[in-house]
């Protein structure tokens, strides 16, 4: 069904201190119940709840203002085991189905839960427009952005449920001047992907991903790796984690945390090495063959 309106995207962080102190099945426990919390705040607003896989969830919204305070009240509420959540909004047309939602204002939301910081709501400016006064005063500019997937910069609001100075301040791009060149080389299955110097490449569920590996357990905004003055970082940003082997070393998972990557190796997004075909990527930096 073709439909206009609000795409909201909430992200359940901040999961490590949690999963070091109580132990994985509990620390996952507690976050589903985080997402159930979500799930019901939707439904009392009105909201369609699309579904939720891993640890985020996607909401459908006709009335723009209820999608904007569902997510100012999410990031506002404080879990139990210091869990955060973060979220985006956008507006436009979509095509709902019973369980998925697709169209450029899921793949704007997606981009700006996953810059948002922790208690922080993005709110695109296509969706600004849509809000009434009382709402558009909640929320403060803090950008232009050009998005994958949107054909021109629009501003970007943020609403920040804690100190104001946790706000996001700008995109800056990566100074093209650097000291070194490294490149690394990734591969998912059939797809090859190059990244240079001051590049970012993204892995994830969600469409928009550089890289998309479709396990229904890997997160729609995964995991991130950058080259940055010849050094390689790997950023984990998911709750199931990313599992880690570089060559002649043991396997190590990675939790909401960053690496950075020498030589070769294989990483698997969500599962150990050995238990997963469908979200496993080698890497390859430049003269390590």
């Amino acid at each position: 069904m073709r439909v206009v309106g609000a795409a909201l995207i909430a992200d359940v962080s901040n999961s490590t201190p949690l999963y070091e102190r109580v132990g994985a099945q509990v620390a996952f426990s507690r976050i589903r119940l985080r997402v159930e919390e979500l799930r019901v705040q939707v439904c009392k607003a009105q909201g369609v709840f699309v579904h939720s896989k891993g640890d985020d969830i996607l909401a459908f919204f006709q009335n723009a203002d209820a999608a904007v305070k569902v997510a100012e009240i999410a990031i506002a509420r404080q879990s139990e085991g210091a869990l955060k959540v973060h979220a985006g909004v956008s507006w436009g047309n979509m095509l709902l189905l019973p369980s998925d939602l697709y169209g450029v204002p899921v793949n704007i939301a997606s981009r700006l839960a996953s810059l948002a910081k922790p208690h922080e709501v993005l709110v695109y400016g296509t969706c600004f427009k849509q809000l009434s006064r009382p709402v558009r005063e909640t929320l403060r500019e803090v950008d232009v952005l050009r998005l994958k997937g949107s054909t021109d910069g629009k501003v970007v609001y943020s609403h920040v449920a804690e100190d104001p100075s946790g706000r996001t301040a700008n995109f800056i791009s990566r100074p093209g001047k650097t000291i070194k060149s490294t490149d690394i080389s990734l591969k998912h299955k059939t797809h090859v992907k190059w990244l240079t110097e001051g590049g970012e490449l993204t892995f994830g569920r969600a469409s928009d991903c550089d890289l998309v590996v479709s396990a229904p357990w890997v997160s729609r905004r995964h995991a991130t790796i950058s080259v940055v003055n010849g050094i390689v970082e790997f950023r984990d940003h998911s709750t199931l984690g990313s599992y880690l082997r570089m060559a002649q070393s043991t396997e190590t998972v990675l939790r909401r945390t960053s690496v950075t990557l020498t030589g070769t190796g294989l990483i698997s997004l969500g599962a150990p090495i050995l238990q997963s075909t469908e979200a496993i990527i080698e890497f390859s930096l430049a003269g390590s063959e």
